[in-house]
């Protein structure tokens, strides 16, 4: 149900959640305000901003204010973990902290990724339910023993809060042994190949996409790389037009920071394959050069989309006035490493960006929905 902002203002409940009550937090909020307002005299946001956009809860209602619209849709989520990551993750305060992680504790690092991840998916919807995440498209954390059954089993057990995607554990597995870009398993096209079949299979029937994944080969022009793909969006190309994420900016983990800072190389896999979405996660991650490189790929292709993880609220007004809100997703790259920030990060980028109501309401929950065939009713 919509908030309704008339019980906001009567309501004497109200509350601020709790990573905005402490002094420091309070300050930021602060100084997130002043960039609003920086932002208002700068001419970046548009004359139907609603004028409710705060992180303050309403009565019993869990929704923010920033979005009264039926769903919140987190279209960027990981499920898998193990005890090491629950005690990091108090220390990871934002995207760059985690980032950080492999060089400022790699002992920690590596255990944390070494050990058998389980299903954390409880902390993924406390944190959704602590700002009103209605629903979230998940997909497996890249550690040892995730899989994609894990993904499917916590899907059912949602009550329709979770849509899982598949991501091929040849992709998590070299991201945990630090080989991305070098080495999957095996020679690239039986490991592409085996991609595909798994992709067929009746297993996976109830995935809605293929998620994070980098280019499965050793090369880095962009032809080879889409030759080397080419079996994997053959399959999303046979099944509807499945989406399929590729991640932009930075990343953790060790390797193809070539694939991942400037993904021009995407152009040439969305022109081959203008049938499949694409989403460019991230949308280079509030780095300039890596977010014009997205942009860039987005305006030659119509199936490129973004996802407004770690996103800055200028690279969002801009992405919104040069492609459009049909286009870009709320998500967060919530996990349980990041669920100590992550959605309030995002939400807080969402309200300095002052979405008007229709950018809200396609931004909310509405490109995913039909770019996920997720089949929410408005």
């Amino acid at each position: 149900m919509s908030t309704n902002h008339d019980e906001q203002q009567a309501s004497p409940d109200v509350q601020k959640p709790e990573g905005l009550r402490s002094e420091t937090s309070r300050r930021q909020f602060l100084q997130f305000s002043a960039a609003t307002s920086a932002a208002l005299v700068a001419g970046l946001v548009p004359s139907a901003a609603v004028a409710d956009d705060d992180l303050v809860m309403a009565g019993r209602s869990n929704r923010p204010s920033w979005a009264p619209t039926k769903y919140l849709i987190d279209c960027h989520a990981h499920i898998g973990s193990g005890p090491t990551v629950a005690e990091l993750a108090p220390t990871i305060h934002s995207s760059q902290d985690w980032g950080a992680l492999r060089t400022k504790q790699p002992e920690k690092f590596a255990k944390a990724f070494s050990e058998d991840a389980v299903d954390d998916s409880a902390i993924l919807l406390r944190a959704m339910d602590k700002y009103g995440v209605t629903h979230a498209i998940v997909q497996t954390a890249p550690a040892k023993g995730t899989n994609n059954q894990m993904v499917l089993d916590a899907a059912r057990k949602s009550k329709g809060r979770f849509f899982p995607i598949y991501r091929p554990e040849a992709i998590s597995n070299a991201a945990a042994r630090g080989t991305l870009g070098v080495d999957y398993g095996g020679e690239v096209s039986k490991v592409v190949r085996q991609i595909a079949y798994e992709l067929q299979s009746p297993a996976m029937s109830a995935t809605r996409g293929v998620g994070e994944i980098v280019p499965i080969t050793t090369e880095i022009h962009p032809a080879k790389i889409t030759r080397d793909m080419a079996p994997i969006m053959e399959v999303l190309k046979a099944r509807g037009g499945l989406p399929i994420m590729f991640p932009t900016g930075f990343t953790g983990w060790k390797g193809v920071h070539y694939y991942v800072f400037s993904p021009i190389w995407v152009d040439e896999v969305a022109a081959t394959f203008p049938t499949v979405p694409i989403v460019l996660t991230k949308m280079g991650r509030s780095i300039q050069a890596s977010f014009d490189a997205c942009l860039s790929v987005a305006m030659r292709n119509a199936n490129v989309y973004f996802d407004m993880t770690d996103t800055s609220a200028e690279h969002l007004r801009e992405a919104i006035s040069i492609i459009g809100e049909q286009r870009i997703m709320y998500g967060s790259d919530l996990s349980a490493i990041s669920s100590n920030h992550s959605t309030m990060d995002n939400l807080r980028t969402a309200i300095e960006t002052r979405l008007s109501a229709e950018e809200r309401e396609h931004i909310a929950w509405k490109t995913a929905n039909q770019i996920y065939k997720l089949g929410l009713k408005g």
